[in-house]
């Protein structure tokens, strides 16, 4: 049925195009903004003046693609242009488009929709918001949301893997908003223990009390980090504190007024935990007023090599190497499960840790906790980084230890962990287990 279902979905968006034509939507170069309803079934698009969509950049050929209708859908065709025609960012000859799809005409970016298509909000020009950096159209999309939101006072959600750079996101819209002389109060959800968390957020009133960060981030930003983990039962009072701007510290029957812009992040995905009953609905959508992902690194891999130079430029001069092709492969070849900030620690121990200071994967030899070995740490990262990657390691051996004990049967797993099944999947995912090797071999 599900079949049946997305087959006649995508039967509609064809439907569409085929007979009320397309739109190209220009998202970057000096046409940007600029929508182009196209209505025949051949076009032209180039830089001279005789196609039928003329783009006027530099990176352009004179006559550089072709857009056809062959039946039911359209083929774009390069005609030997200089600098490629791309896809989805793949360099084509010659491919089909679909409903979408980011046509690169050399480096303006056409995107290719139904003509009654909503309107997007276009990509960045920069290729940074403070001190994050993304040449890739996956984080110019996402600057180009915090550009239009940073000067106002609306709440904001940053949603992302660990290590993609929720707390620099945040730091940035505080820096970028007309707040930025106030204060820029953090607080970490999930490493408050929990008999805490509420004094630390709401102040605590009495002999030896204090004022919580809402009273400390008063005409700043408050950050609440990892929002998902705070427990069920606080979850109403941060919600009155939201719409009201009024807080009442522990203990106390005095409530104060805030003058206050919230900003919000979580490594889960916020949705997941409002179906799960984990997080309240009505809270989830005060704080997802807007709502940005920050893609994990491995899904904007052209954006390694910007950052890997970014990087190396912050150690001392004469003590590193750039890679070389190999080792760039390599680099640009990894899942890093730990985002940036894997890759940033990377380039920093190759520094001291390489033979010959050359950016690689280098190891350093780590040994998982347990069993009464010593633990390793790493000097350069933070008491909060040491944490999140001793929980990464807890987790990798687990998922192995979970999956060796189910023989490699993902719903008896889930079931033994108490888990959901795609939760469970998703982290296999993250950590690149394989299921299958754990299965037992019959007849042994």
């Amino acid at each position: 049925m599900s079949e049946v279902g997305e087959s006649s979905t995508q039967v509609q968006e064809e439907e569409q195009i085929r007979h009320t034509g397309y739109r190209l939507h220009v998202l970057n170069g000096e046409l940007r903004g600029r929508e182009i309803d196209v209505l025949s079934d051949r076009i032209t698009i180039g830089k001279s003046r005789k196609c039928d969509v003329v783009l006027p950049d530099d990176s352009v050929s004179r006559h550089h693609v072709e857009i056809v209708r062959e039946g039911d859908a359209y083929r774009v065709v390069d005609r030997g242009s200089t600098n490629g025609s791309f896809v989805g960012g793949a360099r084509v000859a010659d491919a089909f488009l679909k409903p979408g799809d980011v046509l690169g005409v050399g480096k303006v970016q056409l995107r290719f929709l139904p003509r009654d298509a909503r309107a997007e909000l276009l990509p960045s020009d920069q290729e940074r918001f403070g001190p994050v950096l993304g040449r890739s159209l996956a984080m110019r999309k996402v600057f180009g949301v915090l550009e239009r939101v940073a000067q106002t006072e609306v709440t904001v959600l940053i949603e992302g893997e660990t290590g993609t750079g929720k707390d620099l996101i945040a730091r940035a819209l505080h820096e970028a908003s007309a707040r930025k002389a106030g204060p820029f109060v953090v607080v970490d959800c999930g490493a408050v223990a929990p008999q805490l968390i509420e004094a630390e957020l709401f102040g605590q009133e009495g002999e030896g009390g204090r004022p919580g960060a809402f009273e400390l981030a008063h005409q700043g930003s408050v950050f609440l980090d990892e929002i998902g983990e705070l427990p069920k039962d606080l979850q109403p009072k941060l919600m009155r504190v939201l719409e009201n701007k009024r807080v009442r510290r522990v203990g106390g029957a005095e409530e104060r007024e805030v003058d206050i812009r919230v900003i919000a992040a979580t490594h889960q995905q916020s949705r997941e935990l409002v179906e799960s009953g984990d997080f309240r609905e009505d809270l989830y959508f005060r704080l997802a007023v807007v709502n940005p992902v920050l893609p994990p690194l491995r899904e904007r891999r052209e954006d390694i090599s910007v950052l890997i130079e970014h990087f190396s430029r912050r150690l001392p001069p004469g003590m590193w190497k750039p890679p070389g092709p190999e080792a760039m492969a390599r680099l640009v070849g990894y899942e890093w499960p730990g985002n940036v900030r894997e890759l940033r620690n990377v380039v920093e121990r190759s520094a001291y840790l390489s033979p010959d200071g050359v950016i690689d994967l280098v190891t350093t030899g780590r040994r998982t906790p347990g069993h009464g070995e010593p633990v390793e740490f790493d000097p350069t990262l933070t008491f909060r980084e040491q944490k999140e990657r001793a929980v990464e390691l807890f987790e990798e051996a687990y998922l192995q230890w979970l999956l060796q004990r189910a023989e490699g049967n993902i719903s008896r797993a889930a079931r033994e962990a108490d888990m959901d099944r795609k939760y469970l999947h998703k982290l296999l995912r993250r950590y690149g287990i394989d299921a299958k090797q754990f299965a037992r071999v019959r007849g042994r």
